[in-house]
This record gives structure tokens, C-alpha cells and sequence, in this order.
């Protein structure tokens, strides 16, 4: 099968680009693919042909702008075209890794104050997406909960696929000893580790240190870390917060810390909780997050609303109770072993065909 993938960016430490890395790896090896993206920053399998979106790409907005009429430009004719979010306006298969209206109204309820080109362009770029999701011949959802946005928010009932994420990435954690250092981390503090957009949830793990008096927290971010910081200093935390110095990797984290925690107020899924899980780390997320529905509350890992003292109510347990991170740490695994991106690719493959001959 002849299949174009469509991505912003092919890039192995990004959520959305390290989707489209694990699957065009295994896709291309059964199915002839062409990779279409503005930048590739992994190098791709032999064989997958690569073709340059002129886009421009000074801002994260006038990426997601420009990149569908680019697109247009340098696309080829495929048996299917498989677009990651709103690439294109027209797409046969659609993975749907952010349900944008879904995201700007958990943003708006928690108070998140959004970009400049968001508050300007956020709405007709949500409309746009609307549009594709009910146009494609298939969309597929990471999660239950986010099948649940795309039915409520773009009016689709039919053609939606639940197809998790893989928990299995190759990250090979930093030795401990060696990733404290790296993290700037004493070695006898206990450590939670956000890893993420600070905007989804990581004000609520901050505050929860309050609460939690023998937790130190550990945040890797692309997001501006000032206000957080700020709120950690009114809160009187700011000893035990801190911000991943540059150069730290997600390797270096998941090395360093004891647990992960990622309160998030919206996810469709949350690779970072998937990882987490493979690597026998214990995990805390939120209810709002699709990755929580691999998760048995309180056997694989812990499930809280996201709010501060129910989060820290789960750091502290975490914090005194070693046989539970163990038993959690064993159980993750067996969950992730069960979510691979082999299954993730195989199924994906079978919406493809299903579209096909349909």
C-alpha cells in the first residue's frame, strides 16, 4: 500500500513526532510510505521517501497556519493519506493527538491564559480541525475520553477508532547516581518528575507540594518556567521545586527521579504516563488524562481529579510507602507490555485496509 504520513515535525523527543517515528518505522516495513514534514529531526528507515513541507516555521502558530496550504503544494497521490491533527484539510485517516475544542475549554475552566496567536486564531484553527475530523474516512482516537471530545465536538459518530499509544519507546533511563547530578537533584530527596507542557497540569503539582512536606519536584518543560516558579515562592515551596537545567533530557529525569506525577487537566492520552509505565516507575495522573484508562487505580499506578491536595494526598502515599511504588512499579509493567507500538502499527495498518475495501 502506497501511504502518505503527514506530520508537523518527524522528531523521536516530541509527543506527536515520536508517534510518527515509532509508526512510519514499522509501517514502511510492510507498505511502500512517503513522510511529509517541515522539519525531520530522526533520521527515517531506509526506503521511506521524504519530502520537505515548505512551511514556515519561526513560530509554533504560523507552523500549524501554514503548513495545510504547503502541504498542498508538494503532495503526491497515495492509496491513503494519514494526517496527524489538522496537516491538511482533506485526509483519509486523521490521528487525533490533541480534540483542540476540547483542550481550549479544560484550559479556560483551569484558568490557563493561552498564546498570543491562540487567543487571536485558536477558534478558527478548532473550526478547521472540526471540519477535517468529520471529513476523514477514519479517525483515530488514543483514547476513549478523546473519542468521546471528537464525537461531542465535531459531531462524528461513525468511523472512529480507539487505538492506544505504545508504551514502549526506546528511553534508556540515566543511571541514578549519574542523572541526579546531571538534574541538579541531592541524592536523598524523593522526586516526582513532571515531564511536559506545564500548561496541562504542572501549577497543580506545584501547588500540591504544599501539601506534601517530604516530595521534592523535578519539572522538564518547554513552557516558560517563570510563573511557576513565582507560585512556588508564594506558596513557600520553592526549596524543593525545580526546573530541569538545559541540556537534561527526558533519559536524564527518568533516571533521577522515584516517581512520575503529570495532574493533568486534559491529555487525549500522555506518552510521558506510557513511558513511565514500561520503565517501572510509578505513575500519578488525573482522571483527565486517556492514558489513565490502562490504569487500575491504587494496582498499576494512581488515578486522582486533577487538584492539588488529591494530588498530593498520592505524592505522600507514594513518598512513605515503598512496598506500594514496588507493587505499582511490577504491575506498570505488565500493563505496558500489553500496549506496544507494534500494536499500535498493526492496528493502524487495519484501519488503513478496512478504508480500503470499504
Amino acid at each position: 500500500m502506497n501511504v502518505g504520513f503527514v506530520t508537523h515535525y518527524y522528531d523521536r523527543e516530541e509527543g506527536t513526532g515520536g508517534y510518527a517515528v515509532e509508526l512510519v518505522e514499522r509501517l514502511a516495513a510492510e507498505h511502500r510510505v512517503t513522510l511529509y514534514a517541515a522539519g525531520v529531526r530522526t533520521p527515517p528507515p531506509a526506503g521511506v521517501a521524504v519530502v520537505a513541507v515548505p512551511a514556515m516555521t519561526r513560530r509554533a502558530y504560523t507552523t500549524i497556519l501554514s503548513f495545510p496550504r504547503a502541504f498542498a503544494a508538494v503532495r503526491r497521490r497515495h492509496d491513503v493519506v494519514h494526517a496527524q491533527g489538522w496537516v491538511t484539510d482533506d485526509a483519509d485517516v486523521v490521528t487525533s493527538h490533541i480534540v483542540l475544542a476540547a483542550w481550549r475549554r479544560a484550559a479556560r475552566d483551569h484558568g490557563v491564559r493561552p498564546p498570543l496567536g491562540e487567543r487571536l486564531l485558536g477558534g478558527w484553527v478548532a473550526r478547521k480541525e472540526r471540519t477535517l475530523l468529520r471529513r476523514a474516512r477514519w479517525v483515530i482516537a488514543p483514547s476513549r475520553r478523546a473519542a468521546d471530545d471528537i464525537r461531542r465536538t465535531a459531531g462524528r459518530d461513525t468511523g472512529i477508532e480507539v487505538i492506544p499509544h505504545g508504551c514502549d519507546r526506546a528511553v534508556v533511563p540515566t543511571p541514578r547516581q549519574e542523572a541526579r547530578r546531571r538534574c541538579g537533584v541531592p541524592d536523598q530527596v524523593f522526586l516526582a518528575a513532571y515531564i511536559g507542557d506545564a500548561r496541562k497540569g504542572l501549577d497543580i503539582a506545584v501547588a500540591a507540594l504544599a501539601h506534601a512536606a517530604d516530595v521534592h519536584l523535578l519539572a522538564l518543560s518547554g513552557s516558560d518556567p517563570a510563573p511557576l516558579h513565582r507560585l512556588a515562592r508564594d506558596l513557600g515551596v520553592a526549596g524543593r521545586f525545580a526546573w530541569a537545567p538545559p541540556g537534561v533530557t527526558a533519559a536524564d529525569v527518568f533516571g533521577a527521579t522515584d516517581i512520575v506525577a503529570l495532574p493533568t487537566i486534559y491529555d487525549t492520552f500522555g506518552m510521558v504516563v506510557g513511558e513511565a509505565l514500561a520503565l517501572g516507575i510509578p505513575v500519578i495522573t488525573s482522571d483527565r488524562s486517556g492514558a489513565a484508562e490502562l490504569i487500575e487505580h491504587g494496582t498499576s499506578g494512581l488515578v486522582v481529579p486533577p487538584e492539588p491536595v488529591a494530588a498530593a494526598a498520592a505524592l505522600t502515599q507514594l513518598a512513605q510507602d515503598a512496598g506500594l511504588r514496588r507493587r505499582l512499579a511490577d504491575a506498570g509493567r505488565e500493563v505496558a507490555a500489553r500496549y506496544t507500538w507494534d500494536a499500535c502499527a498493526r492496528l493502524t495498518a487495519g484501519v488503513y485496509e478496512r478504508m480500503r475495501h470499504a
